[in-house]
């Protein structure tokens, strides 16, 4: 009978990267909504693995923009939702989550999300 090996679920060696979760809150102004972005309350600074992806090229009202992707690898959190976003706290920036976070094999153990630059393009 052949033996079966499991891998087991590895986290990132080193969390180091400093980043700030924000929630998102919809606020009516003169009768439209607008989303704006709050600090979650007595949250603390998240540690986690950032790696970026490089930048996607698009075309955006003629112009040529530049789209920064990267992949956040954390401990898992059930309150982080697509709707959410991060501030890295080394240089400021704030990105926006793409699609669903990933709850890797569905053990509550890593969470994997992609994200986006929030501060437009070059």
């Amino acid at each position: 009978m052949q033996k079966v090996r499991r891998q087991m679920l590895k986290l990132p060696e080193q969390m180091t990267t400093a980043i700030k979760l924000q929630k998102a809150v919809d606020v009516e102004v003169t009768g439209a909504t607008e989303r704006k972005y709050v600090d979650a309350e007595n949250d603390p600074i998240i540690f986690c693995n950032f790696k970026t992806k490089g930048g996607t090229k698009a075309v955006h009202n003629g112009r040529l923009i530049m789209i920064d992707t990267a992949t956040i690898q954390m401990h898992y959190r059930d309150d982080i939702k697509p709707s959410d976003r991060f501030i890295l706290l080394a240089d400021g920036s704030e990105w926006d989550i793409i699609g669903r976070p990933e709850n890797v094999e569905q053990r509550n153990r890593m969470l994997i999300v992609t994200v986006q630059s929030a501060g437009g393009g070059a």
